[in-house]
């Protein structure tokens, strides 16, 4: 696998930084939110799989670039000098990465081919940049080699653009015949001026003939006529940005072939979208109260989580948001205990699951909400009242979901005034939309039992059910220190906990316990009034 734009992951460093150097604990969905943008940032990478080489056709043209390699090239009546000049307008109509295909032959008496036909301008500029006129040893130029190496090319319609002073020779009249046969149409960019230049030696000596005499190079007219010719068209130099739109205008103009030209690319598998999708999954997951449920799948799997997401998990069936509290600390055997729990729990074996919590030394806030809410899924409501009035926290967030659930407790038993008032002082901690959700459900019945007729002394009910409620409790704490004595101390630090074991009430008391109807209520009820078993 590679990366399209691989620079693109540097963007990944700073993100990591952050991450490693955070101080602030964060929650299971705030992490995945981190792991989305990360993502996302592999994303804009392009991951590819490198595939075969594909053939792709393109229109466009074929050119041949001649560039005269000769000692006059080194003239300065064009500045720098006519060769510095010319390879300024080669490597410039290369950076416009055009679709042309392009060779590039360099020649004295002798041409060379030194890149061969390419849709690669890159490679065409490496080539250009290898040049050193240094080592060429022969001096002179000539035209008819050049015209003989291009008619070998395979392009049905050779276009040449020959950048050249011209030498001092001079073509017959065949030689245009040749030109002709051949099909070669010729951009002739004349690299020198009608006064001409002396030639500077390596030496710092003026170039000159076998007389003696200081050769002074000049431009050859046969450079235009050549031009004409063969259909193509003559050029002058003038500077390097108007000589260069010269190249352009004359390539538009030019009839591009109907067969177009054939060009090997790589065929790249796209890989984007599997960071896209994981993005989107793990937005999804971190957005909606699917993430609490992947929590416990993880915990079931063993791995070691921080306390303050395992509080952030759905347990009672309605919204408990997540909580930022104090990491816990429990021993090698309390986090083997803890963790076996919460396994039993999503199986809802919670008479295991309860079992393992009381052989936790140490049984801190994770593992008293837990415990409220095993008790709260058997429907022994007021155990799991006690269990959570003995939460001491001083985190806000902690008291907001011990006061919404005990308003759960509260509404599970009826006692629709007192879950009213814990649902209150739960909204005081923060705003919740499960919480008004379910104050709005117990006003709502608060009223309609108001139209309805009661029991005929509510007060003495009231103390029946909290007289009732407290036996049903010390009776769970008798029972559950039996359970703790056989090698577990529940609480906190050395001291017992006050929620332990669970005792079911037994008919016969309930029996004891229930509520006296007047001959009003036994009426109302025969006509079916007020017959449901579990109103809420």
């Amino acid at each position: 696998m590679s990366f399209v734009y691989a620079s693109v992951l540097w963007l990944l460093l700073p993100l990591l930084v952050y991450l490693f150097k955070r101080k602030r604990k964060q929650h299971f969905a705030q992490n995945l939110r981190w792991a989305v943008l990360a993502l996302g940032i592999i994303a804009l990478a392009r991951p590819v799989l490198p595939q075969t080489l594909g053939i792709e056709k393109i229109m466009a043209h074929s050119v041949i670039l001649a560039l005269d390699l000769s000692m006059s090239m080194k003239a300065d009546d064009i500045h720098p000098s006519r060769a510095l000049a010319s390879r300024q307008i080669i490597e410039n109509f290369l950076d416009l990465n055009r679709h042309e295909k392009i060779a590039l032959v360099g020649f004295t008496i002798n041409p060379l081919l030194l890149s061969p036909p390419t849709t690669d301008h890159e490679l065409v500029k490496v080539a250009l940049g290898n040049i050193n006129s240094e080592y060429i040893l022969t001096k002179g130029t000539d035209l008819k080699k050049l015209f003989e190496k291009v008619a070998q090319f395979k392009d049905p319609e050779k276009k040449l653009i020959l950048f050249s002073d011209g030498g001092d020779e001079v073509l017959e009249e065949s030689f245009n015949a040749f030109i002709k046969k051949e099909n070669i149409k010729v951009l002739a960019i004349s690299m020198a001026t009608k006064e001409g230049a002396s030639v500077v030696q390596k030496d710092g000596t003026l170039l000159q003939d076998k007389q003696g005499h200081i050769v002074v190079s000049k431009l050859n007219s046969m450079l235009r006529t050549l031009a004409k010719q063969s259909g193509g068209q003559f050029v002058s130099f003038s500077n390097v940005e108007d000589t260069l739109s010269s190249m352009l205008s004359w390539l538009e103009n030019e009839k591009i072939l109907e067969e177009g030209l054939e060009r090997e690319s790589k065929q790249y598998f796209e890989l984007a979208f599997v960071p896209i999708l994981l993005a989107l999954l793990l937005f999804f997951i971190s957005a909606t109260r699917f993430s609490k449920n992947l929590l416990a799948i993880f915990l079931f799997l063993g791995l070691n989580l921080q306390a303050e997401e395992l509080l952030s998990r759905e347990q009672w069936g309605e919204g408990v948001k997540s909580l930022e509290v104090e990491h816990s600390t429990h021993g090698l055997f309390d986090t083997y205990y803890l963790k076996k729990a919460y396994a039993y729990y999503e199986e809802k074996a919670y008479d295991e699951s309860q079992k393992e919590l009381y052989k936790m030394k140490n049984r801190e806030l994770e593992a008293e909400i837990l415990l409220a809410h095993i008790f709260y899924k058997q429907e022994k409501y007021k155990v799991a009242k006690s269990v959570l009035k003995g939460i001491k926290s001083s985190n806000r967030k902690v008291k907001q979901q011990v006061y919404y659930e005990l308003g759960n407790c509260e509404a599970k038993l009826l006692y629709m005034d007192k879950a009213k008032n814990y649902y209150v002082k739960a909204l005081q901690l923060g705003e919740d939309e499960d919480t008004l959700h379910n104050l709005s459900i117990v006003i709502l019945r608060n009223k309609e039992d108001s139209f309805k007729v009661g029991y005929t002394n509510p007060s003495s009910v009231e103390a029946s059910k909290s007289k009732h409620e407290n036996l049903e409790v010390d009776e769970e704490k008798s029972d559950s220190q039996k359970n703790e004595s056989a090698g577990a101390s529940g609480g906190r630090g050395s001291k017992k906990s006050k929620n332990s074991t669970v005792k079911v009430m037994t008919s016969e008391e309930e029996s004891k316990n229930k509520r006296t109807f007047s001959s009003k209520a036994y009426d109302l009820i025969n006509e079916g009034y007020i017959s449901e078993v579990k109103p809420w």
